[in-house]
């Protein structure tokens, strides 16, 4: 009888075990379908994983996490993934029954390095994916990390590699067809097919001279990808890459058919980036075949489109650049000095980082250097005496120029200085906070400040949508008393107030976080709330009295010089 007993706690037991084990197993799978069933589905399943006591469990869970919340640009809350993560790894032995779950957990980092723009981290996660998926014999995952690899060498331009990488996985696709199902494997190799016709298009435009054999060999895969491929994003960056290639091979009229197919596919599919760009693109295409009114017909809708939407790219700078050389053709000399002063206006706002990528661009495109162009483009219709004048006043001002500048230049040391000590008196400030209190009489506005200084410490400051409705509708208020109570214990408009808090918030991160002194004028605004990087840098100017780019000089500096 109690043989039995046991037996039967034992069986149990056991199937408990087993079920627990297979439910964790279960939910690591939902993670891999997040596209087909939401993000937060992915992030519900993962909650059960993060149940399991495993060191595993729990580093695959975090990564997995991390890499959801990256995508949808909440990769803040993941802060303190990564070392946690690390941790774990330390822990996890290199056993066989580990294989499956570590190279999954790198290749998950790697595709999480991708989305952060860093593609050198990205790779050696990638390589240790694939030793742990090699040594697991597993050949599906082997083939998707090549895939990954050759996807990392095609962004940072080692073109040659990345065509090698792309046909040995292609190679392994074909040999191993059998392990897919059929829909999955033509998605898959599609997609690899697709950045192979990419490759070799970047190839033959790198050195059109010496590389034609490749644009040959760009358009016999595009057009093989076009008769086999379904997906509409997919034909649509197809028929993108067409276009490019033809308009590098001077066949304009070629290169028309396909943008405007490709612009069909990206409106029905509502891609907005896209479908500027790629107006942008026909815009370039027709003034280079010499057809200057659609030329500047594109140009005008791509500018009034973008102005409309608030939107500031490089294709909209270099918009007004080509709709002032078509005006200089047609001699209408009021809009080419409107189009030329835009696009050196433009071209002012940016980081320096930025305004050098602008500039090696226009070189590219015009064999020219900017300066010269914007000299030339301000001095159309003067004569020889003008110009000897024009000189005559230009060395004075240089002369001027040379002594301000060296005035400018002790004044922004000090400024900087100054800055450094203030963020560093902030964080040390920080290490004993003391909350700031206001001795408020009225109960109404001293609610509305306590449950401001809330929102402060919950950093909501740091969202595109923080403005004075969203804060009054937090706060139960309206705008108006909002306003008046913060100018009343603040002495400053909500504006200020707002300002002051994302700068002072973007000093202190790029003084402790060497990464984001890498990022794009752009890419620093999207950190703390502004929509475009124009308004973001001429705040930081107004705020500190230096631009973000003198900041993050100053602070490599200082730790060069430490």
């Amino acid at each position: 009888m109690w043989k039995r007993i046991i037996v039967f706690i034992f069986f149990t037991v056991s199937v408990f075990l087993f079920s627990q084990q297979k439910s964790t197993q279960f939910y690591k799978d939902k993670f891999f379908i997040y596209q087909k069933i939401g993000v937060d589905s992915a992030l519900i399943y993962l909650n059960h994983v993060f149940s399991s006591e495993k060191d595993i469990d729990q580093a695959f869970a975090l990564t997995a996490k991390r890499y959801l919340l990256t995508l949808t640009g909440k990769e803040k809350e993941s802060k303190e993934y990564l070392p946690k993560i690390n941790l774990y790894l330390q822990k996890i032995p290199e056993a066989k029954e580990n294989y499956t779950d570590l190279s999954h957990i790198y290749n998950i980092l790697g595709n999480t390095d991708m989305a952060n723009q860093l593609p050198n981290e990205a790779l050696k996660k990638f390589i240790k994916a694939d030793f742990f998926a090699q040594k697991n014999n597993d050949i599906r995952q082997h083939i998707k990390i090549k895939g990954n690899i050759a996807f990392v060498k095609l962004n940072v331009k080692q073109t040659d590699e990345a065509i090698q990488e792309t046909k040995e996985v292609l190679q392994l696709l074909r040999e191993n067809k059998n392990l897919y199902e059929k829909e999955n494997f033509e998605i898959i190799y599609n997609n690899l097919f697709s950045n192979l016709g990419h490759l070799y298009s970047d190839k033959f435009i790198a050195d059109p001279d010496k590389n034609k054999k490749y644009a040959d060999s760009a358009s016999n895969t595009l057009f093989r990808l076009l008769e086999v491929a379904k997906d509409e994003k997919l034909l649509a960056g197809t028929y993108l890459m067409l276009g490019t290639l033809n308009n590098k091979k001077q066949n304009y009229g070629g290169a028309t058919r396909y943008y405007l197919k490709s612009l069909d596919l990206y409106k029905s599919l509502n891609f907005k980036d896209e479908i500027f760009n790629l107006k942008y693109n026909i815009g370039v295409n027709y003034y280079e075949q010499g057809d200057y009114k659609k030329s500047k017909s594109n140009f005008l809708e791509i500018s009034r489109s973008m102005e409309k939407e608030d939107v500031t790219n490089i294709d909209y700078i270099f918009a007004q650049d080509y709709l002032s050389k078509i005006y200089l053709k047609e001699g209408k000399t009021d809009s080419v000095e409107f189009y030329s002063n835009q696009f050196v206006n433009l071209y002012k706002r940016n980081s320096e980082a930025e305004k050098k990528s602008i500039a090696d661009l226009y070189k590219q495109i015009n064999s020219k250097n900017l300066n010269d162009e914007i000299s030339k483009s301000s001095s159309i219709q003067t004569n020889q005496l003008v110009l000897i004048i024009a000189l005559l006043v230009v060395l004075v001002s240089i002369t001027i120029y040379l002594l301000y500048q060296v005035r400018k230049k002790k004044h922004t040391e000090q400024k900087l200085n100054d800055l450094l000590l203030q963020v560093k008196n902030k964080a040390l400030n920080e290490e004993n906070p003391s909350k700031t209190t206001y001795t408020i009489s009225n109960e109404k506005e001293a609610e509305i400040m306590n449950n401001l200084l809330e929102l402060e410490e919950k950093k909501l400051y740091l969202k595109q949508e923080y403005n004075q409705a969203y804060v009054a509708k937090k706060l139960n208020t309206n705008t108006t008393y909002l306003s008046q109570t913060i100018n009343k214990y603040m002495k400053k408009s909500f504006s200020e107030y707002t300002n002051e808090l994302r700068i002072n918030y973007i000093l202190k991160e790029l003084s402790e976080n060497k990464k984001i002194r890498g990022y794009t004028t752009q890419a620093l605004a999207d950190l703390v709330g502004y929509k475009n990087g124009i308004s973001f840098a001429r705040t930081f100017k107004e705020k500190t009295g230096v631009t973000p780019f003198q900041y993050i000089e100053k602070l490599n500096a200082e730790k060069v010089s430490e």
